[in-house]
């Protein structure tokens, strides 16, 4: 099963990172558009890169959801002002979301077919008794209330 420490710790590093950065190919493949689409998109100040010392445009993560949410809203038949302006409205959910879970993320462990993430105390309970979500191989997650452990 690897290092599950290590990977643990590397879900940690994603949520609190800015600095992992994908190529414009790599974007455009993902969420299957074209990096001419892209540099338009970018022009027009929908979606913004950062230029590497080589001259190239990078992009995070974050930006990549956003510019997949433009397409699909085009996709689907929006124009791409207003495809722009609602992934802009769920950027700032996912904002929201990053940032409870840099907030929330206390660890986790490997458990058989799945992982299970702290997220830490839960309002009206004792200190010890934290929030646990697991999240299964096959899609399924669940919600816990668990007593802290020491030991994991």
């Amino acid at each position: 099963m690897g290092n599950p420490a290590g990977r643990l710790a590397m879900v940690k590093k994603i949520i609190d990172s800015e600095t992992m950065l994908l190529s414009i190919g790599d974007v455009a493949h993902a969420i299957d558009v074209s990096t001419r689409q892209l540099r338009y998109w970018e022009k027009k100040g929908y979606i913004k890169s950062r230029i590497s010392k080589s001259g190239q445009r990078k992009y995070t993560y974050f930006t990549m959801l956003q510019a997949g949410n433009i397409a699909n809203y085009i996709n689907e038949g929006f124009t791409l002002a207003k495809a722009a302006e609602k992934a802009q409205n769920n950027g700032r959910i996912m904002k929201m979301l990053r940032h409870f879970l840099q907030d929330r993320f206390s660890g986790g462990r490997e458990i058989p077919n799945g992982y299970e993430f702290d997220l830490g105390e839960v309002k009206g309970l004792a200190e010890d008794q934290h929030l646990h979500i697991e999240v299964m191989e096959n899609g399924e997650s669940f919600f816990q209330i668990k007593k802290e452990s020491t030991n994991d």
